[in-house]
């Protein structure tokens, strides 16, 4: 059987996201490929001042369509 399923690795130990139909002690083999935040893989796409980000951000000039 092969199955992909998503994981968290905390503190050394590698928790599945979901709940395995595995026997106790059952062999298993794992491959694993990290994941990259959405954050970081959109970083830098736009170069911008981080206080004109800010001012957008929390301006109400920039919120509504008008």
């Amino acid at each position: 059987m092969q199955k992909t399923i998503d994981a968290i690795y905390e503190n050394g130990v590698i928790k599945p996201l979901e709940r395995l139909s595995l026997s106790e002690s059952q062999k298993i083999k794992i491959t694993i490929e990290t994941t990259e935040s959405l954050v970081a893989s959109t970083k830098a796409i736009i170069q911008a001042d981080p206080d004109v980000v800010r001012e957008v951000a929390v301006s109400d000039e920039y919120l509504y369509n008008e």
